[in-house]
């Protein structure tokens, strides 16, 4: 009966580790250990490295409810105003920061038809999804389809330095923990995602709280859409498409619920993507089809999303 009761309180945990430890065994074993040579290991962690940030940031809205699938067409955007700002001035701090400034403009104003006009976050996200997707449409049929940077040379570094991404998964992880861990803002976060009314009760005030986590996210985007833009070398109509989903599977792999909740925590981003990355890359390796590796992603997110509701379910009944 313990043991029982000890999986049903820990199942995020050991969907996590255990999603993880399986991954790390399976694909070992079938790429004859290929996926961990130091070639391929440098590869992970220049294909990990967008949807990792873009993960952490994620976390702050998933922790309060909130579901995003903007992520990928803001990315997309973000990539291509990067592109148009260096191939303007050739300086890549103004073009990060502009592309930045356009990602928290767009979460933004997901915040504000969320709190203002009582919209659902699911359809203000899905409007702001065919903002940028619409954008990049328009703006590359006036440039033939395709832009390619001029000043190409001077963020291909990041691409062919595998450092440069070690260290801002890094960066990124580390003010993401202690934002999220030690400060109120994580804090009221996880509460408002248990219990709204007791969290403003409690000094939480909701509106605020979700603006920082919007910004956050913004942020996040913002950043993440240079290392995307790096490993592309140009913006195509199909940038930045399917990362959401890539965002939503990793967190879901790292035990997160999306319901939110104290539960909630950066480590599901971090292992979560580690997961998926490393479920992609073994795939491939192993001769899988990119359809296939899609449809087995597609599985395993509704196994486990399954499972997440039927743990909530489980503990909605249990007697208070």
């Amino acid at each position: 009966m313990k043991s029982i009761t000890f999986i049903k309180r820990n199942r995020n945990n050991l969907v996590c580790y255990g999603s993880l430890a399986l991954v790390i065994v399976l694909f070992a074993i079938i790429t004859k250990g290929q996926i961990f040579s130091a070639y391929n290991l440098k590869s992970l962690a220049g294909q990990m490295v967008v949807l990792m940030i873009i993960s952490i940031g994620m976390i702050f809205m998933f922790a309060h409810g909130t579901v995003d699938i903007a992520s990928g067409a803001v990315a997309g955007l973000c990539t291509m105003i990067i592109t148009l700002v260096l191939n303007a001035t050739g300086n890549v701090p103004v073009s990060v920061l502009a592309a930045i400034v356009t990602a928290v403009a767009l979460y933004l104003f997901m915040w504000f038809v969320t709190a203002y006009l009582g919209l659902m976050s699911i359809i203000a996200s899905l409007a702001v999804m065919f903002i940028a997707r619409g954008l990049v449409t328009y703006i590359l049929s006036l440039n033939d389809g395709r832009i390619n940077i001029i000043h190409y040379d001077m963020i291909q570094p990041l691409k062919s330095n595998v450092a440069y991404a070690l260290i801002a998964m890094a960066v990124v992880a580390v003010i993401g923990i202690l934002l999220f861990n030690y400060t109120r803002l994580g804090k009221y976060c996880k509460a408002i995602g248990d219990n709204p009314i007791s969290a403003e009760q409690s000094g939480a005030r909701l509106k605020l709280v979700k603006f920082w986590c919007y910004v956050i996210a913004g942020c996040c985007v913002g950043l993440a859409s240079l290392f995307l833009l790096a490993r592309s070398g140009n913006v195509g109509k199909n940038i930045g498409s399917g990362t959401e989903m890539d965002v939503m599977v990793a967190v879901i792999l790292g035990g997160m619920n999306l319901n939110g909740g104290t539960k909630s925590r950066i480590g599901a981003a971090i292992a979560g993507v580690i997961t998926n990355t490393l479920l992609s890359n073994g795939l491939t390796i192993a001769g899988v089809n990119q359809t296939y590796i899609t449809l087995v992603k597609g599985i395993i997110f509704i196994v486990i999303i399954g499972m997440t509701l039927r743990q909530n379910k489980s503990v909605a009944e249990m007697p208070r």
